[in-house]
């Protein structure tokens, strides 16, 4: 089974052990890589102009207690929807798990699980889902949303004891431990961090990891294709404002027993309205959308572009404002018009993912 993932799963027709280096630039050409998109809505996979996208992954985030839950909780439903939407149109699903909406800290942040409480977890979603072997560990654990029981913050690189109460990327990475011991035979994304460039809780999470040398990161480099997108800024040679470039050179920098294979940009896109309310231009989402295809240039071990998103179902039309990076133009549930966009609209940043478009920045 491990020869099959790596092979089949990780591979993408070319030698992943070679790292080379390029530029995510206007001329550098477009390498070799995978597309998926990152979208937890059902309706993706029978929205019109799905087929015509030519995309055969997808990813999904759900909180990590979802097998818990009751059959019929709405959050558990929403999830076994969009499992068997994908299968029906023979998608590779991905699926990363998250805080939960029903465990939240006094502060109202998120509330991490006990180890206890993941191993339950993880042993129930395994044993509900066992053909779901591709497996992110724990949602951006170094992002600000989410307490130990202590009120430690998760993102909190530094740890006053290196205890799991109260150290945050301990409890990260022994997220990880857990899924790789509870199913050895799936492929585990490490890491799934959030856009900060040059962040010490990489280190720190390597450190936790103990003996485990894993073969897939993944990282989510919103903040190259935000900088690009406000600024026209690029990825360039010695760039320390520049998320994925800085996150391979760190992995660079490791000793030769971490032997990393892949790195996946799991979670990036192009905003068409960002959560100021700020609305950019067609040609604005088009060509940041072609500059994040350019990202897998700056290394060969970068294999994976999970595009974020689809298009955003929403309640309301005001929280379909919040944060738009659809190639489609969101439709609110109650029908209400956007005051940004004609509902349903397909946007040209679909037609640079469909043709993985190799002209632009």
């Amino acid at each position: 089974m491990a020869l099959v993932i790596a092979s089949v799963v990780l591979g993408c027709g070319r030698d992943m052990s070679e790292l080379r280096e390029g530029e995510a630039t206007a001329s550098a050409p477009l390498v070799d890589f995978a597309l998926g998109i990152s979208d937890s809505d059902a309706e993706t996979f029978s929205h019109p102009a799905w087929d015509g996208l030519n995309v055969q992954r997808a990813r999904v985030v759900v909180p990590y207690d979802v097998a818990l839950r009751p059959a019929n909780d709405a959050r558990r439903l929403k999830f076994e929807a969009w499992l068997q939407a994908a299968a029906a149109k023979s998608v590779e699903r991905y699926v990363t798990l998250g805080p939960s909406d029903l465990r939240k800290a006094s502060n109202g942040k998120f509330l991490a699980p006990t180890d206890v409480e993941y191993r339950a977890a993880f042993e129930a979603f395994h044993a509900t889902y066992p053909a779901i072997w591709l497996v992110g560990a724990w949602n951006e654990p170094n992002f600000p949303n989410t307490v130990l029981q202590s009120g430690v913050p998760l993102d909190q690189p530094t740890c006053a004891s290196e205890d799991l109460e109260n150290c945050g990327p301990l409890r990260a990475a022994f997220y990880y431990r857990l899924v790789v011991s509870i199913c050895p035979e799936c492929t585990v994304a490490a890491g799934e961090f959030d856009a900060t460039p040059n962040d010490p809780y990489w280190d720190r999470y390597r450190v936790f990891l103990r003996g485990h040398r894993p073969k897939l990161w993944s990282i989510h480099p919103h903040h190259d294709a935000n900088r690009y997108q406000a600024s026209g800024a690029h990825c360039v040679p010695g760039d320390q404002s520049c998320t994925t470039r800085t996150f391979m050179n760190w992995l660079g920098g490791l000793d030769s027993s971490w032997d990393v294979g892949h790195v996946w940009l799991t979670e990036v896109g192009a905003f068409y309205r960002n959560a100021d309310g700020r609305v950019f231009s067609d040609a604005s989402q088009r060509d940041t959308t072609k500059f994040i295809l350019r990202l897998p240039n700056l290394s060969g071990r970068i294999t994976r572009i999970y595009y974020y998103n689809y298009t955003n179902q929403c309640s309301t039309a005001a929280n379909c404002a919040m944060q738009d990076r659809g190639i489609i133009a969101p439709q609110p549930w109650d029908g209400s018009p956007l005051s940004y966009d004609t509902a349903g609209r397909i946007r040209p940043s679909y037609a640079v993912l469909r043709d993985r478009d190799t002209n632009g920045p």
